[in-house]
């Protein structure tokens, strides 16, 4: 699972074996690993988010792909380029903080891509 809290995000991966009876439950703050990740879209499917001021500071859009996810300077740049251009897909988690995150700067985003259409 995903999870927003107080701004940042945290994930969670709880697992047992029923043959050797090990259990464990791991998580942290953060985005989640790759392979977390790729099975929390593939379950609950993506969501797409973009600007809805091309014109939107991208000093600030930078500053919460920083905040967020950790990014360097060069990806919180590409980041805010795209989130303007063409827009981000991410979880259901991931686009609602950086949308709330956003708002809370005074940068609205909107829908992007098919479920938009």
């Amino acid at each position: 699972m995903q999870v927003a809290d107080g701004g940042k995000l945290r994930w969670e991966f709880n697992w047992s074996c029923g043959n050797c009876g090990i259990e464990s439950d791991d998580g942290d703050w953060g985005q989640a690993p790759g392979f977390i990740r790729d099975l929390l879209l593939a379950e609950h499917g993506s969501s797409c988010i973009k600007t809805v001021d091309p014109d939107a500071s991208g000093g600030k859009i930078m500053k919460a792909f920083r905040d967020i996810f950790g990014e360097s300077m060069q990806e919180a740049k590409n980041s805010a380029r795209d989130l303007k251009a063409t827009g981000r897909s991410g979880t259901h988690v991931e686009a609602r903080l950086i949308a709330e995150t956003l708002a809370a700067s005074g940068i609205a985003v909107q829908g992007c891509g098919p479920e938009q259409a």
